[in-house]
């Protein structure tokens, strides 16, 4: 038989052998803690544990437009403006373009068109199974700069928000982009805050914009703009039907576009904003990118006439 003794111990001792378990709990990476939080990430441009913006690229300050305070543009009004989702905000946007201003986007970017790439990693790459595309820098003429300025004007000018310049795609048969975000590993104070995808060509068959994890409005009159099928081809779709649940697809229909939130105030990415382009099965379409950055506290050098 094994006699049990009991032994007291100084408080001194019992704190001291709390402090140290602590520490060494802190060092060894806190892992209850990782369990109760989830993981952080860090893609490379956050500074990791500070809630500070990451430092801004060369690359990515070229890339973004500096707001002009003497543009001279027509007043624009749109055909109609509908709330598809409030959280995230998804807005669709009838004649977001007029018809010359299509067709001007379409002119001046014929001719800039070359192979779509993917990014992983850091690194750049052609990847056709991703993405079946070409892209083309849309020149900054003065109706490209008004645009640009009413994308910046429709989501109410922003703070630290500026318009990235713009991007034409086009896409032929069996063309089609991968289900992606347009944002990556969303940290605070920086990152793709909104998307436009605005149509400029619609003369193909399939090419829809699919958001699979957004409800599907229950109203008819959105069939005017969005795919109202209820059997859909799975190999359209790219997944099948329990995984994709019901989504939304909006239809290519040139001039009009459809805007997106693509972050929360605290920087998380929205997963419902998880969308792919479908492949054309026939014709090209044509569709410009219309993104926005955010970067807390960004100054830029303005140059002559910027706000």
């Amino acid at each position: 038989m094994v006699e049990m003794t009991s032994r007291s111990f100084p408080l001194a001792s019992i704190l001291q052998y709390t402090v140290l378990a602590i520490l060494g709990y802190i060092f060894a990476g806190a892992p209850f803690l990782a369990l109760v939080t989830g993981p952080t990430y860090d893609d490379g441009n956050a500074r990791a544990g500070t809630g500070q913006p990451s430092p801004l690229s060369h690359d990515k300050a070229a890339g973004l437009v500096i707001p002009e305070r003497n543009l001279n543009c027509t007043e624009h009004v749109y055909k109609g403006l509908h709330v598809l989702s409030r959280d995230p905000l998804v807005l669709y946007v009838e004649g977001f373009l007029s018809e010359d201003e299509v067709q001007h986007v379409v002119d001046v970017s014929q001719t800039h068109f070359s192979p779509s790439t993917v990014w992983s990693s850091g690194h750049e790459r052609l990847d056709p199974t991703v993405r079946l595309s070409e892209k083309a820098p849309v020149p900054r003429s003065p109706a490209v700069r008004c645009i640009e300025e009413r994308a910046r004007a429709f989501q109410g000018w922003r703070p630290y928000v500026f318009v990235e310049k713009l991007w034409a795609q086009r896409y032929g048969p069996g063309g089609h982009y991968a289900y992606h975000y347009d944002w990556s590993n969303a940290l605070r104070g920086a990152g793709r805050v909104s998307s436009f995808m605005v149509w400029l060509g619609d003369q193909c068959e399939g090419g829809g914009t699919r958001f699979p994890r957004l409800e599907r409005p229950k109203d008819e009159a959105w069939c005017r703009f969005i795919d109202c099928d209820p059997d859909g081809t799975k190999a359209e779709r790219g997944a099948d039907e329990h995984e994709m649940g019901m989504g939304v697809t909006f239809k290519p229909i040139r001039g009009n576009a459809v805007y997106w939130e693509n972050m929360r105030t605290d920087g998380t990415g929205y997963e419902e904003s998880w969308h792919a382009g479908l492949p054309v099965t026939s014709g090209t379409k044509i569709g410009l990118n219309i993104w926005s950055w955010l970067q807390e506290g960004y100054q830029p050098l303005s140059p002559q006439g910027a706000v």
